[in-house]
């Protein structure tokens, strides 16, 4: 249509075509009388707009198995190596994942066994070397005061060992036993709802980070597009990786508290979302 000079357009960063001028008086335009398209066999819809996204979207939310669906985040840790002594005396592996619940049985066991714990106040464990230089080994103001001291309290030792070790997290679905799980290094994700102005006045609403919780991104933009009575598109994050790839679905409009109820549905809690406003220039 810009070969007919009917409209002038530009793209713009993003996929975006702007349309910047419309001749209304052209015989085109003012000689078109509307008309009903076909109806399709199997109806769908293509919530991108016609940008990005090539995957295939649909409109019926019965197909949608996230609505309703349960999460559960599981957090786990491995020991570092320096820990080895501690787990050997319980006869467990530094290589293994522990919950955090059994981490503190390990490491109580330890003191226990070791005879650490203080005659005179059972909330105090004495430090021998294997503590010192396991537990206590950086150069801090901290350290050095509890070194110094001999002692430490039960709860600050077990926090320290905790915060030692390298976190894994794994997102459970429904009724999945914690033995499916298959932990990924790292704390658990959070889908970013992010919120910008785009083309000098046009507000944004951009979600992603979905794959992590079991959430089709071109399902959830279905939704958007009626909930929101405005267009979405889906499309590949920019910067993701093509082993990992990660979709961003894109709203017109600010349209978080929307967007937060829809993935209530689906079982994501406030927690696990983080919402940036660059609108406001605040995040939360």
């Amino acid at each position: 249509m810009d070969k007919e000079k009917l409209l002038r357009s530009k793209d713009r960063n993003g996929g975006e075509t702007v349309v910047m001028d419309i001749d209304f008086e052209d015989r085109s335009i003012t000689d078109f009388i509307p008309y009903k398209l076909p109806k399709r066999d199997t109806p769908s819809a293509d919530t991108s707009g016609g940008t990005a996204s090539k995957a295939p979207a649909t409109n019926n939310a019965s197909n949608d198995d996230s609505i309703g669906q349960t999460l559960k985040t599981l957090i786990l840790f491995r020991p570092k190596d320096k820990l080895a002594p501690i787990f050997a005396a319980a006869s467990s592996s530094t290589k293994n994942l522990y919950l955090a619940t059994e981490l503190r049985s390990i490491a109580t066991s330890y003191i226990e066994s070791e005879n650490l714990v203080s005659p005179t106040n059972q909330r105090l464990v004495t430090l021998n070397p294997i503590l010192a230089n396991a537990v206590f080994d950086t150069p801090s103001s901290t350290d050095r005061d509890v070194l110094a001291k001999g002692t430490v309290p039960r709860d600050a030792l077990l926090d320290r060992i905790l915060s030692s070790c390298a976190p894994f997290h794994a997102i459970l679905r429904n009724a999945d036993p914690t033995t499916a799980a298959k932990p990924k290094a790292g704390a658990p994700p959070k889908i970013t709802i992010l919120v910008e102005t785009r083309s000098g006045n046009k507000t944004v609403t951009k979600v992603s980070g979905l794959e992590a919780f079991h959430i089709n991104a071109h399902r959830l933009g279905d939704e958007l597009q009626k909930a929101c009575a405005s267009s979405t598109s889906v499309a590949l994050l920019v910067g993701c990786s093509p082993k990992n790839p990660v979709c961003e679905v894109l709203v017109q409009g600010p349209q978080r508290d929307v967007v937060a109820r829809a993935l209530e549905r689906r079982g994501v809690q406030r927690g696990w979302v983080e919402v940036v406003d660059k609108t406001k220039g605040k995040r939360r």
